[in-house]
């Protein structure tokens, strides 16, 4: 298990091997001595890429820091746990909307890995539902439709980590379980992400000699699996090395991407996925772009022809339509604080123009999802309601991605 009095211990005694003082390491690593002191007195840990700078200085590997004495398997039931990098209060965003399962997952990985700044009177890492906003545009989920990049090296890099991506079907279960085991004895989690609409686990322990991992489930639509971030009552995932699945390994990157890189690239790249009229998907409802306005409308009409009593495309897109264009929202006014050299009065328009289709979205929840449409009059009308509000949209969301296009000209 990984003990940061252990390694605090480690970094103190690698460092006095080599004579190196506290002052002195504190230069080499642009940091204060007192950081040096609270890394080698287990009150805290250098971040991810720092960590890999440190090992430099000091001559080791990274294991060796957060791992100074190598645990091997036995031939018996094998369990490791790691423990969270630096202390979690208790989980404080919103329970909905949180239906993004990737988002979800890469904030957890930052509390974990103790890269959280807000802290408590105790020092624990406080959580909120930022990390979770800039996650959906940095994944883009938040320009798409039921759909977005994953969990990816551009995601991880504001957070020093990288990631490598291993689909089952090219490995044998036994490589599969060796990759997983060992990546979480050198002190870092791992993501398994199934081809199929189940569990995206985050796991940071293992039993059985890996066989069987531990961690936390997140789901896309389940907005409770995605507001519980708990690493104290992980759960079991038994032979999950059967399905297909893609096995991704957390690991330190060589460096860090600033937020405000990030977001200015994915706020380039957001417009020009927002802007897409063509559809590139075998379903209608997922992909991104003005294109799944059409869609949507003509899947209404579809039904419209058939005079469905029951309306079918309605929940749950319209609470998906909903949390993008909230969270879309909520990215554009972080990059107005975080972004330099955006035309700001152009992006607040947008902004604005965004809030408007929130507004419809909340209406159309209210007065018309719990309609009972027994008859297929009914049902036509509401579909009728529905096909207003998504017009409407689509005419909102032109002029803010004209806004938007004027918002980014200028940048590099």
């Amino acid at each position: 298990m990984f003990d940061i009095n252990n390694s605090g211990k480690q970094i103190a005694q690698l460092r006095k091997r080599l004579g190196i003082t506290q002052e002195e390491l504190a230069e080499r690593l642009s940091v204060s001595p007192q950081a040096i002191s609270k890394w080698e007195n287990g009150h805290s840990m250098p971040e991810i890429s720092m960590l890999v700078e440190l090992a430099n200085i000091l001559n080791v590997s990274v294991d060796e820091i957060l791992l100074p004495q190598r645990i091997k398997f036995n031939t018996s039931n094998f369990e490791y746990i790691l423990l969270p990098y630096a202390g979690i209060a208790d989980f404080s965003g919103m329970a909905w909307p949180r239906s993004m399962a990737e988002p979800a997952v890469l904030a957890a990985i930052k509390l974990f890995m103790g890269l959280e700044a807000h802290r408590d009177s105790k020092e624990r890492q406080i959580n909120d539902d930022s990390e979770y906003i800039l996650q959906s545009a940095l994944t883009y989920c938040c320009f798409g439709y039921s759909w977005g990049r994953g969990i990816c090296e551009k995601s991880l890099s504001i957070y020093g980590l990288t990631c490598k991506v291993y689909n089952n079907k090219d490995y044998t279960e036994q490589e599969l379980i060796r990759m997983a085991s060992d990546n979480i004895l050198n002190g870092y989690p791992v993501v398994i992400e199934p081809e199929e609409y189940e569990d995206i686990v985050l796991a940071t322990g293992f039993s059985n000699n890996g066989k069987v991992l531990k961690g936390i489930p997140f789901l896309n639509g389940d907005d409770n699996k995605n507001a519980v971030m708990s690493f104290k009552e992980l759960q079991n995932f038994s032979d999950w090395y059967k399905k297909d699945f893609s096995l991704i390994l957390i690991c330190p990157a060589e460096g860090k991407v600033r937020v405000s890189d990030a977001c200015k690239e994915a706020l380039q790249e957001g417009y020009q996925l927002l802007c897409n009229n063509i559809h590139q998907f075998a379903y209608p409802l997922i992909g991104y772009g003005l294109v799944i306005y059409d869609n949507w409308y003509n899947e209404l009409k579809n039904e419209e022809k058939h005079n469905l009593k029951k309306v079918e495309c309605i929940y749950p897109h319209i609470f998906i339509h909903y949390e993008n264009k909230m969270r879309l929202k909520q990215f554009l006014e972080i990059c107005l604080c975080s972004v330099d050299g955006i035309d700001k009065d152009s992006l607040q328009k947008a902004v604005l123009k965004y809030e408007e289709i929130i507004d419809l979205c909340e209406k159309a929840m209210h007065d018309w999802l719990d309609e009972d449409a027994k008859e297929a009059d009914n049902a036509n009308c509401i579909r009728q309601g529905f096909k207003w509000l998504l017009q409407r949209s689509k005419e909102l969301e032109t002029i803010a991605l004209r806004n938007w296009k004027s918002a980014i000209k200028n940048l590099n």
